[in-house]
């Protein structure tokens, strides 16, 4: 298996946003998808520590945030901005000469195969200290024998963590993993496994994979793998580029994807000349909208696998900016895919 270090931000969005208010910090905070103006309106995308202790967390409408904690502290989403922060942290890991995989805004993992034990924890000490020393943040990093894995470590050592799960504790550190944070196990196959009297993942690395793969396909084979101590993926290495996007500021204010259709469909066209040039596939579908009152929302959508098809850029652009405009006429669109992976080299992506 390949030895990983894997890197994830802690509370990302309201943290570069603490970076830039130094005031909030301390303070319970989200970073949610509507303007400002209309906070009550949104969903909380990410709160720093101090909101969670009150049970606020991604994926909450922001008024049940806002009952939870009425003094919350509240700021619109700026991917731009996010992402430029992103893009540094990614330039920095990619500076030490291992295969990067960007797995997403603010999660990155680290191909560290031929490095000993010691020196993986005394390159994850310096990734640490250099991501707070030049960009303010913290991150946790967590270090085992396969991406899955090392994934697991860094969520259980959150926040400002290391974690190194050694080959000959790796059944152990499972064993003490509740089921549903094992990779592939959502709240669908968790009821499902729960039902067929599996409740832990030791539960589970004993099981029957005929039994698991009759009842969940394929997938059922990953998770009897993965369940003991197997993880088979690698590394793939992503694009120098995070991310491809264009905008337009439209001739007149639309309230509906059908009068910008054919607008849609250049930016599509110019997002995919890129995407072609630079020899990438996506896996994720970004659009956003700058309103009439120069509020700016966006949207994204993450596909089951990796692409380079128009149609599919077109397609899901189209139904987030329907949701977007339903909050008021957009004056300016955009269209952006992200997590690219090269194509070049690569014999199966899909």
């Amino acid at each position: 298996m390949v030895f990983v270090l894997y890197v994830d931000m802690d509370y990302f969005f309201a943290a570069c946003e603490e970076v830039r208010h130094p005031d909030f910090k301390g303070k319970p905070f989200v970073v949610g998808t509507a303007p400002e103006s209309e906070r009550f309106r949104g969903v909380v995308q990410t709160a720093n520590y101090e909101a969670r202790k009150y049970g606020i967390h991604s994926g909450m409408p922001s008024i049940k945030a806002f009952d939870l904690y009425k003094d919350l502290l509240y700021l619109h989403s700026d991917e731009e901005y996010y992402e430029s922060v992103s893009a540094g942290i990614m330039k920095l890991l990619k500076g030490y000469g291992k295969p990067v995989e960007v797995v997403s805004v603010d999660e990155a993992a680290m191909d560290i195969t031929g490095l000993s034990n010691e020196e993986a924890l005394e390159m994850a000490r310096d990734i640490k200290k250099r991501i707070k020393d030049e960009f303010k943040l913290t991150c946790t990093i967590g270090i085992s024998s396969g991406k899955a894995f090392a994934k697991m470590a860094s969520d259980k050592a959150k926040p400002d963590g290391l974690m190194l799960v050694k080959a000959d504790e790796l059944k152990r550190f499972l064993y003490s993993c509740a089921l549903d944070k094992l990779p592939g196990v959502g709240s669908k196959t968790y009821e499902r496994l729960n039902e067929m009297g599996i409740s832990s993942i030791q539960e589970l690395s004993k099981s029957d994979p005929m039994v698991l793969i009759d009842a969940f396909g394929s997938a059922g084979k990953e998770l009897y793998m993965l369940s003991n101590g197997i993880d088979n993926a690698k590394i793939v290495e992503s694009s120098e580029v995070l991310s491809i996007g264009r905008e337009v500021t439209l001739k007149n204010p639309a309230t509906s994807v059908d009068e910008i259709k054919d607008v849609l469909k250049g930016l599509a066209d110019e997002v995919m000349k890129e995407v072609s040039k630079k020899e990438v596939v996506f896996k994720n579908i970004g659009a956003k909208v700058r309103y009439t009152d120069f509020t700016t929302s966006g949207k994204s959508y993450s596909l089951h696998n990796y692409s380079d098809s128009e149609e599919e850029v077109i397609k899901h652009a189209a139904t987030m900016l329907a949701a977007l405009m339903k909050t008021g006429p957009a004056r300016k669109i955009g269209v952006r895919v992200s997590r690219l992976v090269k194509t070049k080299g690569q014999k199966k992506l899909f």
